[in-house]
C-alpha cells in the first residue's frame, strides 16, 4: 500500500513538471515571437491626404495643407475636432495580442503575467534538476516565483479596471513590483523545508586524563599539596611516589616506555558453547576464531559475549573496518570502545550479529555500497588497545566470526521489557507505554486474550531495520497497554513475527503467546506522622525522630517516604530507614519550632503527602525544689518532674550512689518523700528526665529539723 502511494505521489510530480514545462515553452515561443503590442502609446496619423495630426508626448501638432511645412500646435479639443484618431487612442485599456486575439485591460495583464510566470517556473525546475536542487528548494522558488509574479500582475489589473479604488497612479500600483517581490519571498519562507533525517549515537563517557604525562611535574607546587586526584588529572601516567612521607611528589611513571599493550583473548567472559581457536589467516598473537560448539558458526540474532586481556591498563577499541598508519588519529578514529573507556587489564564486549540473509535483504535496494559489511557472515572486528603513554597496536588484533548462512527458521525471542511483568501501576491509571526488547526486528502485536499473531487487535510500532539496534543489542518495539483495571491483575499476550519485509512463507511467528502481567493498584495512605507538641532535651542539639507510618496502596502499605523542610520540589530527601510501611529519620536539632512534609511513593506510582509541626525546648538546668516541709516525713516539691537523691555526710556524692526518695503518688513525680529524723541533716540532690542535675559537690537543698535552707 504505501509503494502504491509512493508510486502515485511521483506520477502527479511528474506531470506536473511536464506541464510546466510545456507552458514555459508556450510561454518563451509567445515572448519571442513578440506576440504582442503595448497599449496605451499612440502614433502619428494623418487623417486625410492633405493634413494630419499627430501627438508628441502631451502636446498635439498639426501639419500644414498638404503636409506641407513646419507642424503647429493645437489644442487636445482641436486635435480631436479635427479628426484626430491615434492608433491606440488616449485612456484606451493595456490591450496584447496573443496569438492573433486580442485581449484588453485587466485580462492582458493576467494573461501575460501567466506566460511569464510559466515561463519562469519551468526553468527554475529544468535548472533545478540539472544544477541538483533538492525537491523542496526546487518547487518552493517553483512557487515563489510564480505567485510574485502573479501578484504584480494581478495589481497591474486591478488597476486597469479600477478595483478595489486602484488607478495607474496610486502609490500601490507604482510599487507593484516590489510588492511582488515581497510576496514571492513570503511564499518561499512558508514553502521552503529543508529537512533531512541522519542517525546520531550520543555516548556519556567518563572525562579522561590527556595522554603521557609531562605535565605531572606541575603538582609539585609548594604552596598547595598534590593529591592523588589531582596528580592523576595532569596525564595518564602521573602517580603518586612515597605516599605518606614527606617526599611524596607526583611523577611520570614509566616515561620511557614505548611499548604497546599485548592483547589475548579472554576465556571467562566468552558465552557459553563458544570458544576460541586460530584466526583463519593470522598468527595467534595477532588474531582468534570465535566459534560455536560444535557447528563453528554462531547463531544470528543471538547475543554473543568475548573479552580481552592485556598485560597492562589500557583502553581498547573495536571497528569492523579497518585502518592503517601510526598517529593518535588512528586509533581515536576507530568508532567503538571495546566494553567501556576505562584503562583496565580485562575488557567486555558484546554483540548480536544479523544473518547473512537478514543483511543482505537490508542492503538490496538501498544503492548502498559497504564493502566492509560481510553479506557471506564472516565478520571481522579489528581491536587495538593504548595504554597510559599512548602507545597503541599499530598491527591490530582480529577477531574473526562466522553466523551461520542457513535460513532463519526461529520466530523472535521476547528479551526483556521495560516494566517488569509483574510490576504495579498506579490507582486509576488504566494506560501504560511499555517497551518490549526483541532479538531481532520484528512485528509486534498484543491482545487481552492469547490470540494467534493475524488475529491480535494491537500492533506496536517496532524497530523493522538491522541498523536500529539499541545498547542492549536488542530491538524495540512500543506500545501503549490499554484497558487497566484497579486492584486487578491484568495479563497482556504479545506474539511477534520476525524478518519484516519478506515473503510472508519465509517469515518465522510465535505460535505460543508471552504473557505479561500488571497489577492494579489502591491509593497509598500516610495513617500517622510523629513528632507533634513540644520535644524536650537538654541540650543545644536535640535528636528528634520523624516517623511516618503507610498503609493501603500497592502493597499494603510498602513504600519509600521522603522528606522536606519546606516542602519544594527538589528539597525531598530519602528517610533513612524506608522501603516498609514504618519510616523513620533521625535528625539533630536545635530550640525552635518546625514543619516538615512528608512525601510517600509505592511500587506503583501512588503518592501520599502529609505535614507535622513540633517545637523543640531546650532544658540545660537541673530542677529546683519550691517547697521542703515535714508530714509524716521529709516531703520536697520540684520545679519539674525529676527524682531526687539525699546523703547524710555532704554535698559531695555521686547522684547515682545517694539514697533514693520516693515519690508520694507514682502518678506525680515533682512531689518526693523521705523518712524523717530530727537529728539528721538531709543532703538533697534532684535529677530531672534530661539528666540534668547539681555538680558534684553541690546540692539542690539542704534539710534538718531545725533548719531549711
Amino acid at each position: 500500500m504505501n509503494e502504491k502511494r509512493v508510486i502515485a505521489v511521483n506520477y502527479i510530480m511528474c506531470d506536473l513538471q511536464i506541464s510546466l514545462l510545456i507552458l514555459a515553452i508556450f510561454s518563451f515561443a509567445f515572448i519571442i515571437g513578440g506576440a504582442s503590442v503595448a497599449g496605451a502609446q499612440e502614433v502619428p496619423v494623418k487623417t486625410n491626404s492633405v493634413s494630419g495630426i499627430f501627438k508628441e508626448g502631451d502636446k498635439f501638432f498639426k501639419y500644414g495643407p498638404g503636409g506641407v511645412g513646419p507642424p503647429a500646435e493645437i489644442t487636445k479639443e482641436q486635435a480631436i475636432a479635427e479628426g484626430y484618431k491615434p492608433a491606440v487612442v488616449e485612456g484606451s485599456k493595456y490591450s496584447k495580442d496573443f496569438f492573433g486575439i486580442p485581449l484588453t485591460g485587466g485580462v492582458a495583464h493576467l494573461v501575460e503575467g501567466l506566460m511569464f510566470a510559466g515561463l519562469v517556473a519551468g526553468m527554475i525546475q529544468l535548472v533545478g534538476g540539472i544544477a541538483g536542487f533538492d525537491e523542496g528548494l526546487t518547487n518552493a522558488l517553483t512557487i515563489a516565483s510564480f505567485g510574485g509574479i502573479m501578484t504584480y500582475k494581478g495589481i497591474l489589473a486591478a488597476a486597469e479596471e479600477g478595483f478595489f479604488g486602484l488607478t495607474k497612479d496610486s502609490v500601490l500600483t507604482q510599487n507593484a513590483g516590489l510588492i511582488g517581490i515581497g510576496v514571492a519571498v513570503a511564499i518561499f519562507v512558508l514553502t521552503y523545508k529543508d529537512e533531512s533525517t541522519k542517525k546520531v549515537n550520543f555516548e556519556c563517557l567518563p572525562w579522561e586524563a590527556p595522554l603521557g604525562g609531562k605535565d605531572c611535574e606541575l603538582c609539585n607546587d609548594d604552596m598547595q599539596s598534590c593529591s592523588e586526584y589531582r596528580c592523576k588529572s595532569l596525564g595518564q601516567a602521573c602517580d603518586i611516589v612515597n605516599k605518606g612521607t614527606a617526599e611524596e611528589s607526583c611523577v611520570w611513571i614509566s616515561p620511557n616506555d614505548v611499548t604497546s599493550p599485548l592483547i589475548t583473548p579472554w576465556e571467562e567472559p566468552l558465552t557459553e558453547g563458544h570458544r576460541y581457536t586460530n584466526h583463519d589467516t593470522l598468527p595467534p598473537s595477532l588474531g582468534a576464531k570465535i566459534v560455536r560448539n560444535p557447528d563453528n558458526c554462531i547463531q544470528a540474532f543471538t547475543p554473543l559475549e568475548f573479552g580481552i586481556q592485556t598485560d597492562e591498563p589500557a583502553q581498547c577499541k573495536i571497528d569492523i573496518v579497518h585502518s592503517n598508519g601510526t598517529g593518535q588519529e588512528v586509533f581515536d578514529g576507530m568508532n567503538y570502545y571495546f566494553g567501556n573507556s576505562f584503562y583496565a587489564y580485562n575488557h567486555t564486549e558484546k554483540m548480536n550479529l544479523p544473518g547473512p540473509g537478514a543483511l543482505q535483504n537490508a542492503l538490496n535496494g538501498t544503492g548502498f555500497d559497504a564493502p566492509e559489511i560481510p553479506v557471506d557472515g564472516i565478520y571481522n572486528f579489528y581491536v587495538r588497545c593504548r595504554d597510559a603513554n599512548g602507545n597503541f597496536n599499530v598491527q591490530e588484533f582480529v577477531f574473526q566470526i562466522c553466523v551461520d548462512p542457513s535460513p532463519d527458521t526461529t520466530p523472535p525471542v521476547l528479551v526483556d521489557t521495560s516494566i517488569k511483568s509483574g510490576s504495579f501501576v498506579g490507582f486509576e491509571k488504566d494506560e501504560v507505554d511499555v517497551d518490549f526488547y526483541i532479538n531481532e526486528p520484528s512485528e509486534c502485536k498484543w491482545d487481552k486474550e492469547s490470540k494467534s499473531y493475524d488475529e491480535m487487535a494491537n500492533e506496536m510500532s517496532c524497530s523493522t531495520e538491522i541498523y536500529e539496534i539499541n545498547a542492549q543489542q536488542t530491538y524495540t518495539c512500543s506500545t501503549t497497554l490499554t484497558g487497566i483495571e484497579d486492584r486487578k491483575e491484568n495479563k497482556f499476550y504479545v506474539r511477534c513475527k520476525d524478518q519484516p519485509g519478506s515473503p510472508e512463507n519465509e517469515r518465522n511467528v510465535n505460535t505460543q503467546s508471552q504473557e505479561f502481567i500488571l497489577k492494579g493498584s489502591q491509593p497509598l495512605n500516610i495513617v500517622e506522622v510523629e513528632p507533634n507538641g513540644t520535644i524536650f532535651g537538654s541540650t543545644r542539639s536535640v535528636s528528634v525522630n520523624l516517623t511516618v507510618e503507610t498503609s493501603d496502596g500497592a502493597e499494603e502499605g510498602k513504600a519509600l517516604c521522603y522528606f522536606s523542610s519546606d516542602g519544594e520540589e527538589g528539597s525531598y530527601i530519602s528517610m533513612f530507614n524506608s522501603d516498609s510501611f514504618r519510616h523513620s529519620q533521625l535528625l539533630q536539632l536545635t530550640e525552635g519550632d518546625y514543619n516538615y512534609h512528608f512525601r510517600c511513593i509505592d511500587a506503583g506510582g501512588n503518592s501520599a503527602e502529609e505535614t507535622t509541626n513540633f517545637r523543640v525546648e531546650v532544658d540545660t538546668e537541673a530542677p529546683r525544689v519550691t517547697r521542703a516541709y515535714r508530714a509524716d516525713g521529709l516531703k520536697i516539691v520540684t520545679d519539674e518532674d525529676a527524682e531526687c537523691v539525699y546523703s547524710l555526710n555532704s554535698c559531695n556524692y555521686v547522684f547515682d550512689e545517694g539514697l533514693r526518695m520516693i515519690y508520694s503518688n507514682p502518678n506525680i513525680k515533682n512531689v518526693h518523700f523521705a523518712e524523717w529524723q530530727s537529728n539528721l541533716v538531709y543532703y538533697i540532690k534532684c535529677r530531672d528526665f534530661y539528666d540534668n542535675e547539681p555538680s558534684p559537690d553541690a546540692c539542690s537543698i539542704i534539710a534538718s529539723a531545725s533548719n531549711v535552707r
